[in-house]
């Protein structure tokens, strides 16, 4: 009996561990993800044509037609999964009150499927990637915009799983 609840007593234990880690994971996540953009903005010394505008378009677009988005939803739909802690991480670094409803659609789906790992952060989509979730320079609505033109699946709305830290009141 002694056993069994000392056992208990360490199951419950190691849960507030766990949920307190994954917060700090998330926390950290989301300031790492804020550093590259940063990073990125800093790389640049001239501001990008239309041409890398365009480009970078494409590449965050062809990046999200890659994503199993049946495996984001699975894993951002647990409240207290690691995945929907990064998402609200991220999406707190996002100012959602200068966002169009299409960039920010896009943007809480680039945020989900980073969050899930369906999507890296690293390698040659880091940057647009980065830029995209944020909206810099409306790069969320362009890649929108190329989904849309490219009549591809749009992916799906996540604003709604990542909840309070998305002011929606901008409309289309």
């Amino acid at each position: 009996m002694i056993a069994r609840g000392l056992g208990r007593t360490a199951a419950r234990i190691s849960r507030s561990l766990d949920l307190a880690t994954a917060k700090a994971r998330a926390a950290e996540f989301g300031h790492r993800l804020k550093a590259e953009y940063e990073a990125g903005k800093a790389d640049v010394t001239d501001p990008p044509d239309d041409e890398t505008e365009e480009a970078d378009a494409a590449a965050v677009a062809e990046a999200m037609r890659g994503v199993d988005w049946a495996k984001v939803k699975a894993a951002t739909s647990e409240k207290g999964a690691d995945a929907a802690q990064a998402m609200k991480s991220m999406a707190a670094e996002v100012d959602w009150a200068k966002v169009q409803p299409m960039a920010a659609k896009v943007s809480s789906a680039l945020i989900a499927a980073v969050a899930s790992g369906q999507l890296g952060v690293g390698g040659r989509y880091a940057a647009p990637v980065a830029r995209a979730i944020m909206n810099d320079r409306n790069l969320a609505q362009r890649v929108g915009a190329t989904l849309d033109r490219d009549a591809s699946t749009t992916p799906p709305d996540f604003r709604g799983a990542i909840g309070e830290a998305i002011d929606t009141t901008a409309t289309e």
